[in-house]
């Protein structure tokens, strides 16, 4: 396949008002692939007169938007559904370009969007509210939900659209504004989701991109006074900073941040299915996701024929440009990541770790490529235990016992994602209470989230609120009491 020279991509400016929008002197970035290490394309840094327009504009258009009937707000999303469906495979192939996982899980991915555009429009008729009896006879009470004004969504890179169709979606159906400051690696995918805004028609204003650094454009949204909502996800450390800011001004903040997600592995398990889910939980979108699979916490009794098995499933795998056919790893997302995942496979091994396969950065001359990595004889304190590295490394962690294996996996300060493998009910149920968790997988992956299922974290995975579903209105809107005497 023929790279396609940045120079000859047009330079698209911000997102601003219902039109795109550059400064005269704007300054202009390369977006790079990861796998052959090329530029992509440009996007706009934006200034900070730029992202004051943008919430500006955001605040105006508030106005008429909160007052635009549900059913109507609902019929943009169906549009927008549509022609999601016809960019189905230029978004797809755009964010395997700038991100690098495999293009069949960008296809799905923007299937996601699409399904989150349904289904957020059908969640508009059930923004429902409440009946109160009150304690007078000539009064009558009700609570109703009301969006909160301009909503600041910051995405990551490794679900370009499908994280931020969560977000953006969930606000504008419940009559939100958004500026959105997508992940510099992914902004020509974001430029293209907000195309599909543009040519639906979505009302001026109530839609605005702007692209930049995160310790920049997305700071200054943090800090903004005009902005209410701040919706991010990313890093625990940078999920901390944005709570920090944002307390300044009293923001709602919804966080969905890291985790050390773990498969647990019973003696009595379906040790076929459990080794084929923790393949494809650790290792797809390169172990570049919140939900990947890192830790394999196994019964001694069956640790030594379970790591076999998913030895012989990773040496499989086929690790390269994710534009091409047969691949079942892309890249890295950029040279820093892959100096990460390296420095974490050395301190293993130094902490006593046994690679089983993998361990090393696969030698072609370019691209960020790392093999998938399974790691033995891992302690439960040790550093690749511990510290989230978002990258395809699997540590094996042997255990005598169910309640070793609970204690074990809650020893982060993680609580994402979790899986268990068990053919026991006791012990299936018991760990669905025992586990600390936002997601308790029983017989599945890590990485099994369905839309309408409320999607969080508990500890340093999240704050509290959730996405993907009708719970995301409790971050997008507030309840208004209303008495009538009467």
């Amino acid at each position: 396949m023929v790279q396609q020279a940045a120079s000859q991509v047009t330079k698209k400016g911000l997102y601003i008002n219902g039109a795109w929008v550059q400064e005269e002197n704007q300054e202009f970035l390369e977006s790079m692939n990861p796998a052959t290490e090329y530029a992509v394309g440009y996007y706009a840094a934006a200034t900070s007169a730029q992202v004051d327009h943008a919430v500006e504009s955001a605040k105006s258009a508030f106005k008429l938007w909160k007052n635009t009937p549900l059913p109507e707000r609902a019929q943009f999303l169906w549009k927008a559904a549509q022609v999601f469906e016809e960019k189905r495979v230029h978004l797809a192939q755009t964010m395997t370009k700038e991100m690098g996982k495999v293009l069949a899980e960008s296809l799905g991915e923007v299937g996601v969007v699409v399904e989150t555009c349904k289904y957020m429009a059908g969640e508009g008729r059930r923004l429902f509210g409440e009946t109160v009896s009150s304690g007078a006879s000539n009064r009558h009470i009700m609570m109703v939900r009301e969006p909160v004004g301009v909503v600041a969504c910051i995405t990551p890179w490794n679900f370009p659209v499908a994280l931020a169709g969560y977000k953006i979606l969930a606000a504008l159906i419940s009559g939100n504004t958004v500026v959105w400051k997508p992940a510099s690696e992914v902004a020509l995918s974001a430029r293209i989701f907000t195309e599909v805004f543009h040519e639906i028609g979505l009302p001026k204003g109530v839609l605005n991109l702007v692209t930049g650094a995160g310790s920049k454009v997305g700071a200054q949204l943090a800090e903004h006074k005009d902005v209410k909502v701040i919706s991010f996800t990313g890093s625990t450390e940078v999920g901390i900073k944005l709570s920090e800011t944002a307390a300044k001004t009293l923001k709602r903040v919804s966080l969905e941040l890291g985790g050390k997600n773990a498969v647990i592995v019973l003696k009595d398990a379906n040790l076929d299915l459990a080794a084929e889910a923790i393949v494809k939980s650790a290792f797809t979108t390169t172990g570049q996701r919140c939900t990947a699979a890192s830790r394999v916490i196994v019964e001694r009794d069956v640790k030594d024929k379970l790591l076999q098995m998913v030895v012989a499933i990773t040496k499989k795998l086929k690790v390269g440009n994710g534009l091409e056919s047969g691949v079942d790893l892309g890249p890295l997302i950029n040279k820093q990541q892959l100096q990460t995942v390296e420095k974490y496979v050395t301190i293993a091994v130094q902490e006593g770790a046994v690679i089983e396969c993998g361990g090393k950065r696969l030698s072609s001359e370019q691209g960020y490529f790392y093999e998938p990595t399974v790691l033995s004889n891992v302690k439960k304190g040790d550093a690749v235990a511990q510290d989230e590295i978002f990258g395809p490394v699997l540590a094996f962690i042997e255990v005598d016992h169910f309640e070793e294996a609970i204690e074990v996996n809650n020893d982060t300060v993680y609580g994402l994602s979790t899986s268990l493998f068990t053919n026991s009910l006791h012990y299936a149920n018991r760990g669905a209470k025992e586990i600390e968790s936002g997601l308790v997988y029983i017989n599945n992956g890590t990485s099994n989230a369905e839309l309408g299922v409320a999607f969080g974290g508990t500890k340093h995975s999240g704050n509290g609120h959730r996405e993907v579903s009708h719970h995301a209105f409790d971050v997008m809107t507030e309840w208004k009491s209303i008495y009538t005497t009467y």
